[in-house]
Formats: structure tokens, C-alpha cells, sequence
């Protein structure tokens, strides 16, 4: 019997074949220049694909297949060899057959926690009665009116929002609303891309770098000295920060998220109501430049990579629009990303802080700087802003409070 005759009676390949050949678990004959299979040989064959069902490996089979052919199979000496090779075997699959139990419950375990979070009862997030002292009218800044409400566990859901001076707004689904800048996000003319999608496109490098910058910002925040009531999150992705600091918010603090695209911060929304027990936060689907914020309330203010896209946006600086809402005690923190000057090739990366830029930002607005470190440098993989291999891309986290005068 030729060789492929050989490989589809057993189905297997051809190149198997000649490795189980070059290892001598088979020793078929060869003539003419091609191996030729005899009944023996399919024997051996037999007995290999049956001890690789045992998990012995093909060394083992080696050592087993030798000792059977010096031996003969029946004989006592083969069974006596034969016998501790079996033993030691079961007793190795004994041990991985009870990993695997361990891993199979421990996966039941997680299948079983996802679904009964799937399953309970979803929480109602709205508009916190107890924060409609904050708002204001952007227009006119004089109190703002609420009427045709419908609350629901001291949550506004649904409110028509007006002012003296004209200015209208709505509460939908537990949203702040202001109509005149809802749009859909877009990043380089197209839709901004989904958490998904975002994962498909960004190397696992880069998003554990990103990972270790946020990670050292919620440190820094944990050793925060008081209660905060209200902490402002200034975040493009907007959550994308909340998502590794949601475990360590106080539970009476209150959350504020803004994003002027309605369908992203609705799907935040849910994914709160669904499969978190924070109670109180605050949606505002609106532009930075219109919120309905008073003065002075927010106790920390997170920036996480916002202040320079603010600026590449609109030209503007983010902090002439924050820093009032601080209080005189709080704390303004964040995020941003900056490359060494020598290293700049692409054009989309050179409007990335460096650490310059940032110290004169912090002097200009009277801040103190009360902590900054760096992360990097990442010089591997594809990042949100592109192709960045051969690079120096820098993270530095800062935290810093107004300097009193």
C-alpha cells in the first residue's frame, strides 16, 4: 500500500506520515523510492492513533511501540513494562481531568453571574431631584424651570426644561437634553467607533498603556482627603474612564457625564442601569459650551485626555469653561498623552500636549500641582490616533488644586 492510500485510511496527512517514519513509531519499507505499507504497518498505526487518544505523547509512543516489538505484545516482560506507562498515565489525566472540573466550574460560575445580572431587575437612572439646584440657564444663567414632570424614585425622567429668557430644553429618559447640539460623534468624518470596534482596531499593547495611565489617575483620586458630592467627567469616549473608577465612587457621590451625542450616552446609560448599583448620576446631552451648570459645585473635575481635543476641535481651551465650576477646595485631575518634540512624524499626533505645554496651561489658570508622573514610553502597535511604531508616545497624570489667593 502507497503512502496515500496509507494517510486517508488512517486520515491523516501525508507529512504525518513521514514523521511518525523519521521518529521510527512506523517502519514501513521502501522501495523503488517510495514507502511501501503492509498490514503490520497498519497495525502500528492503529495502536499509535490509539495511545495518542490516551494522551501519550508520540516520545511515549516511541518508547512503548520499541519495547512491544522486542518483547512481542502478549508476552509478560511487554505487559510488565507496559503496565507502569498506563498507571502514570491515568494517573496524569486524573490530575488535568480535576483541573479541568475546576476550570468548568469556576467558567459555570461567571456564566452564571453574567446571567443573573442579565436577568435582574434593571434600576431607573434619572435627573437626581436633590441636583436640580445645580442647573442653570446657559443663556442668562438665572434659575431654570421645570414643569410637566414625571419622577420616578426622586429621579426626573421626563420634564419640559424653560427660562425667562427664551431658552428651552427637555429631561428625556432621565437625560438632559438641549436639542439645538445633539448630534452623532464622528472621528475623521465617520461615526465614532463602538467599544467593539475600537478593540478591533487598537493593538492589546496600546490599550494596556492606556490602561496603566488610568489606572494611576484612580490612585491618585482614592487618596482624595473628604467626601466628594459631585465629580465632573470631561472624557471625549464619554465613560471611558468611568468604567475603571465606577468600584471606588463614593456611593453618595454623584456621577456627571457629558456627550452631545444622544444614542452614546443613552447606551452608557443603560449599561449602568443594567449591570451597576450606582444610584446617582447626572446625563447631560449637550456641549461643553451650553451646560446648565452653576458655579462652583464640583468637588473633582476628570480630565481624561479632553483639554487637548477640546482645543484641536474648537480652537478653544476647555479649562476657561471648567475651572469655574470647581470649588475653591477641589481638585481638577487627568489624563493626557504627549510625545517627545524629536519624535513627531505624523501630523495627527502633533497636537499631542507635551509637558510644557501643560505646565504653562496649569500657571496660566493659577493651579497647583500636587502630583504628576509618567507612563512609558509605548513605542509599539497601532493606537486610536494611528500607526505609532518606532515612536515615543508618553502618558503623564497630573492632579492639581486652585492656588488661593
Amino acid at each position: 500500500m502507497k503512502i496515500g492510500k496509507f494517510a486517508k485510511l488512517h486520515n491523516v496527512s501525508q507529512d504525518t506520515i513521514r514523521h511518525y517514519i523519521d521518529l521510527g513509531l512506523l517502519v514501513a519499507e521502501k522501495k523503488g523510492g517510495q514507502y511501501q505499507f503492509s498490514d503490520t504497518d497498519c497495525s502500528d498505526m492503529k495502536k499509535i492513533i490509539e495511545y495518542k487518544n490516551m494522551s501519550f505523547s508520540l516520545g511515549e509512543i516511541q518508547k512503548i511501540l520499541t519495547m512491544q516489538r522486542i518483547s512481542g505484545e502478549n508476552s509478560n516482560s511487554f505487559r510488565k513494562l507496559f503496565l507502569p506507562y498506563l498507571e502514570k498515565k491515568k494517573k496524569e489525566n486524573e490530575k488535568v481531568i480535576l483541573q479541568l472540573n475546576n476550570i468548568n466550574n469556576s467558567l459555570k460560575e461567571k456564566i452564571n453571574y453574567i446571567k443573573q445580572h442579565e436577568n435582574k431587575e434593571v434600576q431607573k437612572l434619572g435627573f437626581p431631584i436633590s441636583s436640580l439646584q445645580l442647573l442653570k440657564c446657559p443663556a442668562c444663567h438665572k434659575q431654570l424651570n421645570l414643569s410637566e414632570g414625571i419622577i420616578e424614585n426622586n429621579n426626573v425622567i421626563e420634564a419640559v426644561i424653560n427660562c425667562g429668557c427664551g431658552f428651552t430644553a427637555k429631561i428625556e429618559e432621565g437625560m438632559y437634553v438641549d436639542k439645538r447640539y445633539v448630534r452623532t460623534k464622528l472621528v475623521n468624518g465617520k461615526r465614532m467607533p463602538s467599544k467593539e470596534e475600537y478593540l478591533a482596531s487598537s493593538s492589546t499593547q496600546y490599550n494596556n498603556f492606556l490602561y496603566k495611565g488610568m489606572a494611576l489617575l484612580v490612585e491618585q483620586i482614592n487618596k482624595y482627603q473628604g467626601e466628594p458630592k459631585y465629580i465632573l467627567e470631561l472624557d471625549h469616549c464619554v465613560g471611558f474612564f468611568l468604567m475603571q473608577f465606577i468600584k471606588y465612587l463614593p456611593a453618595d457621590a454623584t456621577y456627571i457625564l457629558i456627550d452631545y451625542d444622544y444614542e452614546r450616552l443613552g447606551n452608557l446609560k443603560r449599561d449602568l442601569e443594567s449591570y451597576y448599583n450606582h444610584k446617582n448620576f447626572i446625563f447631560l446631552c449637550c456641549n461643553y459650551e451650553s451646560l446648565p451648570l452653576r458655579d462652583s459645585f464640583a468637588d473633582i473635575i476628570i480630565d481624561y485626555q479632553m483639554t487637548n481635543k477640546y482645543e484641536e476641535l474648537t480652537g478653544e481651551k476647555l479649562y476657561d469653561l471648567m475651572l469655574p465650576l470647581l470649588t475653591a477646595k477641589g481638585i481638577i485631575c487627568g489624563v493626557y498623552s504627549y510625545k517627545e518634540a524629536q519624535s513627531y512624524k505624523h501630523d495627527e499626533l502633533k497636537n499631542l500636549y507635551d509637558k510644557t505645554k501643560m505646565q504653562e496651561l496649569m500657571d496660566n489658570y493659577n493651579l497647583k500641582l500636587l502630583y504628576s508622573t509618567d507612563v512609558g514610553p509605548f513605542t509599539e502597535g497601532v493606537s486610536s490616533v494611528g500607526d505609532i511604531r518606532h515612536q515615543k508616545m508618553f502618558q503623564a497624570i497630573y492632579l492639581c488644586n486652585k492656588i488661593m489667593g
